[in-house]
This record gives structure tokens, sequence and C-alpha cells, in this order.
């Protein structure tokens, strides 16, 4: 079938909205889906423009879709034609990382997310050039019609707006599950979020669905909005680390020489991590959610790090399991816990170039691209 997409064509170009094809000739495991919102997360940006692998382009990216099931495949059991749903990564569904609800560990995980392709080679997507990468997350739902994996799917309510749940499946999802899940503060905790864009504000939003949430939360960003941002979802404390000489010297003295409890990293910048890391308190954690370059690595001070017993550790998706999590975001918003809504400003899916345009200067903070 015929459908409009965002293409990239080459590392760095732009997206460009145009008709592909889509191979709807449904493997077992696969789903048609008629998109209505994307999200559009850094990850989507940052791949636009990565040149470290061979065969990528021409792609279409997105990650963060929401619509509703058009047909599904002879083995898909957990959703139907007509289902409203959002969608997120995917995972095999067998391994003992999945059999345990930890899904984003899966043992395929970079094979059904990163392998921009089905199982069996071919690709659901094509022009007149030939074929072009899909399957990104499972889904590469910048596309009006995509192909993703069932186990990508998560149902939710025929009365919740689609173009407002869109985000869930990545960003959001990753920044209250790093705190819910990875950090888990208790009252007496001194927590951190530092790049408090969509990812840092969501981990922020979460503490409010602790029964006792920390008392000291601390937010450091270069963007004095964001920073303002943050004090209103819950931040008490502010740092921005342009304007100060050394990171972790601030962090020690908003936190009185005890150190930081818990923190999450959404930048990814070595030089962050290892002021980070030496602001941590004794058994406390720094917990990396963001990617910078694909070959940066975090300096370790061994000797603190045993002294102390604090842990540095990697977060892949909020550490949750979708199926289960997202839902209760979803409830928590529709009580008015989780405001993640606040952050969504809306573009006609052929808007994509602006919308990347205000999400990196920093105009946007969440871009949800709608398909008409």
């Amino acid at each position: 079938m015929i459908t409009e997409a965002l293409l990239v064509s080459a590392a760095g170009a732009s997206f460009s909205y145009q008709e592909i094809t889509v191979d709807d000739d449904l493997r077992e495991d696969e789903v048609l889906v008629e998109m209505k919102a994307t999200g559009v997360c850094h990850t989507d940006l940052n791949f636009s423009k990565e040149k470290t692998i061979p065969g990528l382009f021409p792609a279409v990216f997105g990650h963060e879709g929401a619509g509703i099931v058009v047909k599904i495949g002879s083995q898909v059991v957990n959703t139907s034609p007509g289902d409203h749903v959002v969608l997120t990564y995917s995972c095999c569904g067998k391994c003992k990382y999945c059999l345990r609800k930890e899904t984003s560990y899966c043992y395929d995980f970079e094979k059904d997310n990163f392998g921009f392709q089905r199982h069996d080679g071919s690709k659901s997507f094509s022009t007149k050039d030939g074929p072009v990468s899909s399957h990104f997350f499972g889904q590469s739902s910048f596309s009006k019609y995509a192909v993703v994996k069932g186990r990508s799917i998560i149902k939710v309510g025929e009365e919740v707006p689609l173009d407002s749940l869109a985000p869930l499946g990545c960003g959001i999802m990753t920044g209250a599950g790093a705190m819910l899940n990875v950090v888990k503060p208790t009252s007496d905790s001194i927590v951190c979020v530092v790049g408090v864009g969509a990812v840092g504000l969501a981990a922020l939003m979460a503490l409010k669905l602790l029964p006792a949430p920390p008392k000291k939360v601390i937010a450091v960003d270069v963007v004095p909005e964001r920073l303002e941002l943050a004090r209103k979802y819950g931040a008490t404390d502010f740092i921005n680390s342009r304007e100060v000489e050394n990171l972790q010297d601030s962090l020690n003295g908003v936190s009185g020489g005890k150190g930081i409890d818990g923190t999450i990293d959404t930048t990814g910048r070595p030089d962050v991590i290892s002021s980070l890391l030496e602001a941590t308190a004794k058994r406390g954690i720094v917990v990396q959610v963001g990617v910078g370059a694909l070959t940066a690595e975090a300096p370790v001070w061994i000797f603190h790090h045993v002294n102390t017993g604090r842990q540095y550790v990697g977060c892949a998706m909020g550490s949750c399991y979708p199926q289960e999590f997202i839902p209760i975001l979803v409830e928590a918003w529709q009580e008015g816990k989780f405001p993640f809504t606040d952050l969504i400003v809306r573009y006609p899916a052929v808007d994509m170039n602006t919308a990347a345009k205000d999400m990196l200067s920093g105009k946007v903070i969440k871009a949800v691209l709608v398909w008409k």
C-alpha cells in the first residue's frame, strides 16, 4: 500500500515528507497500525545523523507512535483491529529477561530495535529506488501507516486522545521509570536530575507518585527556562551548570557535603558523569539514561568507587515493563498526578523539520507529530 512518511535519505539530510510503499503482507508477529501521532525523541534526531552504521539509509525513524490497529499477523494475540494503541520497543518475549519482565534487556533487543529490518532480512518500506530501513525500535512510526512488531503494542482506552499519549512509548516512560524503578528514592534521599528536558522532567514528575517523596530535589541544566519548569514539577534546588566553575563542588554545597543519594543523567557527557560520580553519597547511585557520542566512555575513580560503595548503572527504557508501566502512567495522568502532556507542542507531520529545529533550540520540550 502507498502511504506518507518522513524519509531520511542520507546521514544529516532533512526529513522528507513523501509517499512510500508499505509492505502490508504481514509476518505472523506483525501488526499494521494507522498512526495518529508520533512523539519526536532526540534519539530520532541523533540517528538521522548517524554515519557509523552501514546500510542505514534511506530510513524511516520514529519510535513513540500511537494509532489504531488495522490488521494483525496470525500469531498476534495481544491486540485486534480497531484497538487504540501506544507503541514502544520490541523484544523476543522468550528469553530469561523477557520472562522476568525485564524486556528492555532482552537478548534480541539490538536486533529487534536497531536491526532496521525484519528478522528475515526484508524491510517493510520501499520507494521506487529500493528498500527503506524500517522497524526502528520495532516500529518506525514516522509513517502514516507502519508495520510494527506485535510486542510493541500497548492497548489504551478509546476515550484517551492518542496525540497526548504518544510520548509515553520512550522518553516519558524512560524518565519516570529511571526514577521509580532504579533510583527508588525515599523521603530522606537527596535526588538530582541532570538535564531537565522531557526525560528529566518526567523523572521529576514521577516523584509525586511516591508515598513519601524526597524533600531535597536538585535540577541541573543550562537553560534557565527549563530550570523554572523543574521548579514547577517538584525541584527544590537549582544549578545552572554554565554559571558554576565546578559542578561537583556545587552539588556538594547543595547536599551539605553529604553527597547525592540518587542522580539521573540525561546528558551522556563524560565530564558531567565524572562530576556526578564524585558528588555521590556513600551507597548512592548514578543512573545513566542519556547517551552522547556512541563511543563515549565514563571515567571511574576506582578507589573512590570501592570505598563509597556507590553505583554507576545503565538504564534502558526506564528498566520497566511497558505493558504494565505505561497504563500506570496513563492512570496517574488522568488523575492529575503526572502532567506530562504539559510539555507537548503538536505539529502536523509535514512540519517535522520545524519540530526538530524547535526541539534542538530548546524552544520546545516535547514535539508530537499529528498524522492527517
